[in-house]
C-alpha cells in the first residue's frame, strides 16, 4: 500500500508539473517560422495569395492568428491541401512547446503546381520572459 501511494504521488507530481502550451505561446513560435529569414527566398513575395498550413501531423486551434504581409495564415485539412492545390504550404511534423524551450520541424513545400520542390526546417527556441528567441535553426532542400 505504501508503494502505490508513492507511486501515485510521483505521478500526481508530473501530471501537475507538466506544461501546457498556451495558444499565446503556440502564436508567438509559429510567428517565428513564418519569419524565418532563412525562409523568406521561398516564400510567395507581398501578393493577394495567403500562406497556407495543412493540419496534419500537426494541428492548430481557431485561436492561432499568425500572419504573412497583413495575411493570416490559411490552416486547410490533407483533403483540402489535395483538392484546392495551393501552390505552396507549410507541414509541420514536431511544435513541441515547454516552459523554456521550443522545438519545431516542418516542411515548406513550393512549386507544387510545377515542379514540387520543399524546403526542411528544424528550430529550436528559447524563452526569455514572454518572448521567444531562436537559438539553433537548419534548412536543407529536399
Amino acid at each position: 500500500m505504501r508503494k502505490l501511494s508513492l507511486i501515485l504521488f510521483m505521478v500526481l507530481l508530473c501530471a501537475t508539473s507538466t506544461y501546457a502550451q498556451s495558444p499565446e505561446d503556440q502564436n508567438k513560435v509559429l510567428q517565428k517560422c513564418i519569419d524565418l529569414k532563412e525562409l523568406q527566398g521561398y516564400l510567395p513575395g507581398k501578393t493577394a495569395q495567403p500562406l497556407y498550413v495543412m493540419q496534419h501531423g500537426v494541428s492548430f486551434g481557431k485561436e492561432i492568428n499568425a500572419s504573412k504581409n497583413g495575411k493570416s495564415l490559411v490552416f486547410l485539412s490533407k483533403n483540402e491541401i489535395n483538392m484546392q492545390h495551393p501552390d505552396s504550404y507549410f507541414l509541420f511534423w514536431l511544435f513541441e512547446i515547454n516552459e523554456k524551450t521550443a522545438r519545431v520541424s516542418f516542411v515548406y513545400n513550393y512549386d507544387q503546381n510545377q515542379s514540387k520542390k520543399a524546403v526542411r526546417a528544424d528550430l529550436e527556441l528559447n524563452r526569455n520572459g514572454s518572448e521567444w528567441t531562436i537559438t539553433s535553426v537548419t534548412i536543407n532542400k529536399v
